[in-house]
């Protein structure tokens, strides 16, 4: 079997980092199979760079510096899932398939179900504020469970202090997410999405709707928050792998 290679997209103000044991699980899991973690100007090792506002400047970018020597498939959460979804959609050649978690674009999700009411008050406020304080607000938006929580504060503490994210690009970073639509015709490549019964920060039905309007399979689970693969991460390779099958 030919080696499979995937490119791992996190959302809002979130780098590599906070894949945490995941990319490793998938590689386990998954036979034959490399994976690669990109982090988006504005966070990470990239946390200097002013994040796009533009879909277009960011799609392009993400192409011209990660472009595949072979088609390769992408999983993107949040925001990852929609920047997933435009590069798609732009660079078809680029790919062979996308998984979008806990993902929503407009003009399909409404702007109450693209953020839940009362998240984003939250979510300000973490970016208002630093250290332990903002990685606990975040965890407790986006994890529904409290396995590893200790563990998982203590290095995204450290991962701002290392990469700290600036409120600016915080705000950059949301200006995009609410500038991503969906085009008219249908994915130009196979869609698995996949949501989160327990997501405080995006409605779960925003999948359901975008499973609905392109036809494309949709599957949740109903104890996992916004963060799926911190609170799932088994259970979403194994779907992952059934949709391959398929």
């Amino acid at each position: 079997m030919a080696e499979q290679h995937w490119i791992l997209l996190r959302g809002l103000c979130r780098e590599s980092r906070h894949w945490g044991k995941f990319p490793q699980q998938m590689q386990k899991l998954l036979p034959d199979t490399r994976v690669s973690c990109i982090d988006l100007p504005g966070n990470g090792k990239r946390y200097q760079h002013p994040s796009p506002t533009s879909v277009n400047e960011l799609i392009n970018d993400l192409h011209r510096r990660h472009r595949p020597e072979q088609p390769v498939y992408l999983l993107g959460l949040s925001l990852g899932g929609m920047i997933a979804y435009h590069w798609m959609q732009e660079y078809p050649d680029d790919l062979r398939g996308v998984v979008m978690v806990n993902s929503s674009l407009s003009p399909w999700n409404p702007p109450h179900y693209r953020l839940q009411p009362g998240a984003l008050p939250k979510l300000v406020r973490a970016m208002l504020t630093k250290g332990y304080p903002r990685e606990r607000t975040i965890f407790d938006l986006t994890c529904a469970s409290q396995r590893y929580r200790n563990e998982s504060l203590s290095f995204w503490q450290m991962y701002q202090l290392e990469y700290p994210v600036s409120f600016n690009n915080f705000r950059r970073q949301l200006q995009l997410a609410i500038a991503c639509s969906a085009q008219p015709y249908p994915p130009k490549k196979p869609v698995l999405l996949v949501s989160g019964g327990q997501d405080k920060l995006v409605n779960p039905y925003c999948s359901e709707q975008l499973a609905s309007a392109w036809h494309s399979p949709h599957i949740s689970h109903p104890d996992a928050g916004h963060d799926l693969p911190h609170d799932q991460p088994e259970w979403l390779i194994q779907q992952i792998s059934q949709w391959l099958k398929e």
